[in-house]
């Protein structure tokens, strides 16, 4: 039996706590070893001058975190190595947690690389520019003719003059809705739509007219109809690979769409991060109609995380005020990250990214497929995520909670939905997950997808009530 008691006057109330962590503390300095056996309950109530009770509330309390084991007979000794307990929806260790809520790119060892080389070569050939210019008229000149040839190759109309840079495509969303919604008027949303405008059109003081969508997103005739009944100044559009449901809008689709905005003389605010990766992708409406559209796309989601570079292209009429209200909000992008994102623009880089994460993306969707075969969802080959409704029987969130407790995170659908459309109605699509399919390597995605299906098709039954 070990000779360690901690000093009585060390402990405060509740006693039994303060007993406990001095225990822990005792196993974590190796003043106890695996192993050792500790004194009975008695000796060391009688040893601190406390209740026995109280030692046996503390030794139970060790046992259940697992710092200690107890045997019939022999008494209670220091476990060989203490372990944590799993605390309800929480990963025991939070390197086992596969987290499939954030939608990111697949990455590899390669992007590391290059990004490494790339930072390299910055690093020793600094300009002024990049690191001391704060006006960005005088930063950007030789990027914004780099990345307009890269839009043009994408069938993209686009001037250098027009080419605002932003950090990632949040800022640029910002601009261009502060700069075609002014206070007040309204802002027409898809029923499921990015996750930040709600929040956005509270905080910018101007309303959501929520009109309905089907396979290939905002539908005409609902459109038509909020414009028809609101004073629409904008609408807001994920038409390719759309977050969260990953649908993509035909060009007939896009070409009426255009039709009723410029009856209405309502602006279309493009939102395309993900168009690049897409084959064969349709037509932007920034192709179709370049004077009604601002057209937001950056590079976090197409090539890596870290880079957070976005691009607004206003229309013409707009495109001071768009810059204007950047310049209040953000002022410049991040000169040192513009320069690496341009770099690869200009040396093919990017491209080469662009088409590997297409086809890492095609592949990592084959698998979902395969795992998910029997479960309905929404997907695209080249998005990095899947929708799923739940089946009757599941609420959202406990689902969440459960693939939590499962070390699998998902995103629910609460933040996507609009709330009701512009009648006032309820719109019936929530009660779903977003799963993020480019985080991880592909076999934590698969061991995620099955733990997940699983879960899906299994009784969503409630424990009953232990009182």
């Amino acid at each position: 039996m070990t000779s360690w008691l901690p000093k009585s006057d060390q402990l405060s109330r509740p006693v039994y706590k303060s007993l406990q962590n001095e225990i822990i503390h005792a196993i974590d300095r190796g003043d106890l070893q695996p192993g050792a056996r500790l004194p009975t309950h008695r000796d060391l109530a009688y040893g601190l001058n406390v209740s026995v009770q109280t030692v046996t509330r503390a030794y139970e309390a060790l046992r259940d975190l697992g710092y200690l084991s107890g045997e019939v007979g022999r008494g209670t000794f220091v476990r060989e190595r203490p372990t944590e307990t799993p605390m309800p929806f929480l990963p025991t260790r939070e390197s086992e947690l596969i987290d499939l809520s954030m939608l990111k790119p697949v990455i590899t060892e390669m992007h590391h690389e290059v990004l490494q080389n790339s930072l390299q070569r910055l690093s020793a050939n600094l300009t002024p520019n990049l690191t001391q210019s704060f006006r960005p008229e005088c930063a950007f000149q030789k990027h914004s003719m780099i990345a307009c040839r890269w839009l043009q190759r994408r069938n993209i109309p686009a001037r250098p003059a027009e080419i605002l840079f932003t950090n990632g495509a949040s800022p640029a969303l910002t601009a261009a809705v502060m700069t075609a919604v002014p206070p007040g008027a309204a802002l027409c949303v898809e029923e499921i739509s990015f996750h930040n405008l709600k929040p956005l059109a509270s905080y910018l003081g101007i309303r959501l007219c929520v009109a309905e969508m089907d396979e290939e997103g905002l539908t005409p005739d609902s459109f038509e109809a909020v414009c028809d009944e609101h004073k629409v100044r904008a609408v807001m559009l994920c038409p390719t690979v759309a977050n969260p449901r990953s649908s993509v809008m035909s060009v007939r689709r896009r070409r009426e769409i255009i039709r009723i905005a410029e009856k209405h003389e309502v602006y279309i605010i493009e939102d395309d991060v993900m168009g690049a990766t897409v084959r064969n992708a349709p037509l932007t409406f920034k192709a179709l109609k370049p004077d009604l559209t601002f057209y937001i796309t950056s590079f976090s989601k197409q090539i890596m995380p870290g880079l957070r570079v976005g691009i607004l292209l206003a229309p013409e009429e707009m495109s001071v005020a768009a810059r204007n209200r950047h310049l209040v909000t953000n002022w410049m992008a991040d000169a040192l990250t513009v320069e690496v994102v341009c770099g690869w623009l200009a040396d093919g880089t990017a491209d080469k990214l662009v088409e590997f994460q297409a086809k890492a993306l095609a592949k990592r969707h084959k698998l979902v497929r395969k795992v998910l075969s029997d479960i309905a969802f929404y997907a695209h080959d080249n998005s990095t995520h899947v929708w799923v409704p739940l089946p009757d029987g599941w609420d959202e969130a406990e689902f969440i909670s459960r693939a939590r407790s499962e070390n699998v995170a998902v995103a629910g659908s609460k933040p996507f939905v609009m709330i009701q459309s512009a009648s006032g109605g309820e719109l019936a699509h929530d009660n779903a997950i977003r799963i993020a399919v480019g985080a991880g390597d592909e076999d934590r995605l698969k061991r995620a997808l099955t733990s997940l299906g699983r879960l899906i098709k299994s009784r969503a039954e409630k424990p009953l009530p232990t009182f």
